[in-house]
């Protein structure tokens, strides 16, 4: 059984958010497949009480911590002593250091933390030889992303059998994101193919008010522009049979398809936008200039168009194109 642990709550000590801010993010993140969501104490003071009926796992500094909090499906904590419902955690950063796995033998459950580096040596053998340090251990995989490839590595440990990972939003925590590593799971294994990713963008909102940052535009799955589409090409594509392009429905994550025109678009992604805005065609004379007008036009501001901006130039075009005829 695969199990995702979101440790995005641990990030947010510095930040303000109100309890209830809290609590519906865990309700979202839960909605969306999370299997545990893992608290600082500060986070747990502020919310005053956990969803009922929900696993959460509580990160502590010290294992004595456990006894002031109980309550918790898990505790996390670095250390070497085994006890009951704690997932040990250790940093390793180097495959070379794997050998240090074997201090926690007798531990039931370890978290691994760290092997930024595993995308660039065999990941394969190093995998295995993980699992054969900790043979009777449920190991936990938490990649970080010094090579921005944590997210790749969490869905690889669980493709070879692998079934704990550790991530956050958005990778907040440096490690693979959450949002990445559902969808690879969902599109590759079937993993909680019912779960409703739709709401992703009120968990996009919600998490960029907790931490007054902006999450990227092209950021994958969450990113506000991944669903663009510019060149004459790939509008043509998407038009013809959506799958070409898109490995997914944008609707399922809560975005759109959107035709954007800018200066790497054709005769083909000019036509769509005429369509989708309702403006008739006119015919391929005045589809050329319009074509021409859209590329300088855009070279020259240096983006792409709004909708409203590419109406106004339409009008343009036809306007001198009806001027010219009268002449």
């Amino acid at each position: 059984m695969i199990q995702i642990i979101d440790n995005t709550l641990t990030t947010f000590d510095y930040c303000l958010p109100t309890k209830e801010e809290l609590q519906v993010f865990c309700e979202l993140l839960f909605d969306i497949g999370v299997d545990i969501i893992e608290l600082s104490v500060d986070a747990y003071e502020r919310m005053e009480q956990i969803i009922n009926g929900k696993k959460f796992a509580l990160h502590v500094e010290f294992l004595e911590m456990a006894d002031l909090f109980p309550g918790f499906y898990r505790y996390i904590c670095h250390s070497e002593e085994p006890k009951d419902n704690v997932i040990n955690e250790i940093q390793i950063n180097d495959a070379r250091e794997i050998v240090r796995l074997k201090s926690l033998q007798k531990c039931s459950e370890v978290r691994i933390v760290g092997l930024d580096d595993l995308i660039c040596k065999s990941y394969d053998k190093t995998m295995a030889e993980i699992k054969q340090s900790v043979p009777k251990s449920k190991i936990n995989f938490c990649p970080e992303n010094a090579y921005g490839c944590a997210s790749a590595l969490a869905v690889q440990w669980v493709m070879m059998g692998g079934c704990y990972v550790t991530t956050s939003f958005a990778g907040c925590k440096n490690n693979a994101a959450t949002e990445e590593v559902i969808m690879a799971l969902r599109l590759a294994l079937r993993h909680k193919p019912n779960r409703d990713l739709s709401m992703l963008p009120r968990l996009v909102q919600l998490f960029e008010k907790i931490t007054n940052t902006t999450i990227g535009n092209k950021k994958p799955v969450i990113g506000k522009n991944i669903f663009k589409v510019e060149s004459g090409i790939h509008a043509d594509g998407i038009q013809k049979n959506p799958a070409n392009y898109e490995a997914y429905d944008p609707k399922s994550v809560g975005g759109i398809a959107e035709i954007v025109i800018g200066k790497h678009s054709g005769m083909k992604a000019i036509q769509y936008k005429l369509q989708e805005l309702k403006i008739p065609l006119p015919n391929e004379a005045v589809m050329e200039k319009m074509v021409a007008f859209v590329k300088e036009t855009c070279t020259e501001k240096k983006s792409s168009l709004k909708d409203e901006e590419f109406r106004q130039l339409v009008h343009e075009v036809i306007a001198n194109e009806r001027n010219e005829t009268y002449r």
